[in-house]
């Protein structure tokens, strides 16, 4: 693994786009589904860098790539430079989104039209209702932790709401009866969780 995948929080997080053009575009509306706060621009100035979580440089030119890259990188500032890896202090997978549910594609910038043609690939193989299916079970999940204490019994129990019927119906669209599902598996997973408490 040459690159650490990780996830960013930025929801109410400045970030800044540097560029024009449709690759800076792209960039600015991914940031702002994440919920950072954008600033566009064409030009470029160090102080623009102050109180930036996040920065891209698009459609720009390489000198200015490469100008960006080096304030950006010595205020400790992520930083990607688009196509030039060499740039980058972050690489930008492809993604396959379906609500919650976020699979990133990277080849370590080595070939980037691979990590595209994967992500088609998954496109079509992953439900388009998978996200339906995290978000009832992001709904249920304080619940489960309060009716299954126990670590191990909590993981069984998602184990087979993921693989079983619960899942099955989230996936077909019919979300109440997955939900009236779920909470009919948590009542006999509580009830065993009893007994096996009281047998010990």
């Amino acid at each position: 693994m040459g690159a650490f995948p990780i996830f960013l929080e930025l929801k109410g997080r400045r970030c800044l786009v540097i560029g024009g053009g449709e690759a800076a575009a792209s960039r600015a509306a991914a940031l702002s589904r994440a919920g950072a706060s954008v600033q566009l621009a064409r030009g470029f100035a160090p102080a623009m860098l102050d109180g930036m979580a996040l920065v891209f440089v698009a459609g720009a030119s390489l000198g200015l790539g490469e100008e960006v890259a080096r304030e950006a990188q010595a205020r400790a500032i992520p930083v990607n430079v688009i196509d030039e890896p060499r740039l980058c202090s972050f690489l930008m997978p492809a993604v396959v989104e379906r609500g919650p549910v976020t699979v990133a594609i990277g080849t370590g910038g080595a070939t980037p039209m691979l990590a595209r043609l994967v992500r088609q690939w998954l496109d079509l193989v992953l439900p388009l209702r998978l996200g339906a299916l995290a978000a009832l079970a992001g709904r249920f999940r304080p619940l489960v932790k309060r009716r299954l204490p126990d670590f191990a019994a909590r993981r069984r129990f998602w184990q087979r709401i993921l693989t079983g019927d619960v899942a099955r119906l989230a996936l077909a669209g019919d979300d109440t009866a997955a939900a009236a599902a779920l909470m009919a598996a948590l009542d006999d997973a509580q009830r065993a969780a009893t007994r096996e408490d009281k047998a010990a």
